[in-house]
């Protein structure tokens, strides 16, 4: 992702998706400003101690309700706390320059993808720098010795992410809401023994009808963003 040249992306998909129900946006920084703060370093997450986190911090909590999901998906919201390590990464792996810190947020909850009973790390990263009209970037991520990996980068990636219930080759199936002609689809992107597909070159289903698995990143972007909700800032350390 370092190659890539984020400069040219054009801004997010909140205009693409406003009139969509279970949708994704990117940002709309320039005439919206946040109305909380995030809560200092010494509260920072990491995959080690997640059960600590997920005692202490209920997704949906705050004042926005999660997107309304089909019959058979639950949901979360992303992690209210920001993550150190993983916005250093970011920060890395896109080549975020510093005057984009402040219009540049990121999402992110664990999830176990392969049942090994280890979560993985999700994050969707929004923005003018990271994302365009067909959505945003997002990093897949594991520990190893302690420190976080980058396993897989994304790019078209628009929130709710469903975890299906349904495995290939041992990971769960990821479907994401993918906008095609003013179309509202949906690719399913399944594990190929070495990596997931890219979004567009997945499975491409017209509805969610018959699927069953949890919804990540399920926020309510629409409303959240109108009442300044950003996410987490990489300003936030």
């Amino acid at each position: 992702m370092k190659k890539r040249n984020h400069r040219m992306l054009l801004l997010g998909s909140l205009a693409v998706a406003v009139t969509l129900s279970i949708s994704a946006c990117g940002n709309k920084t320039s005439n919206l400003q946040k109305d909380h703060k995030a809560t200092s370093a010494s509260e920072e997450t990491s995959v080690s101690n997640v059960s600590t986190v997920a005692d202490n911090v209920k997704a949906g909590t705050d004042e926005i309700p999660m997107l309304t999901l089909p019959e058979g998906i639950t949901g979360m919201k992303a992690e209210t706390k920001p993550f150190k390590e993983l916005r250093d990464l970011i920060i890395e792996d896109m080549v975020v320059p510093e005057d984009y810190y402040e219009t540049t947020h990121y999402f992110y909850n664990y999830i176990d993808l392969n049942d090994d009973g280890k979560n993985e790390i999700f994050a969707m990263v929004t923005g003018p720098y990271t994302s365009g009209t067909g959505g945003s970037s997002a990093l897949l991520l594991s520990e190893n010795g302690g420190k976080l990996h980058i396993t897989q980068e994304f790019t078209l990636v628009n929130e709710p992410i469903i975890v299906s219930d349904t495995l290939d080759n041992g990971y769960h199936d990821l479907i994401i809401p993918y906008y095609s002609d003013n179309k509202t689809q949906y690719s399913v992107l399944k594990y190929n023994h070495q990596a997931y597909p890219n979004v567009p070159d997945g499975e491409i289903i017209d509805h969610l009808d018959g699927v069953k698995g949890k919804a990540i990143i399920a926020n309510d972007r629409i409303n959240e963003v109108q009442t300044g909700i950003m996410g987490l800032s990489l300003l936030d350390k």
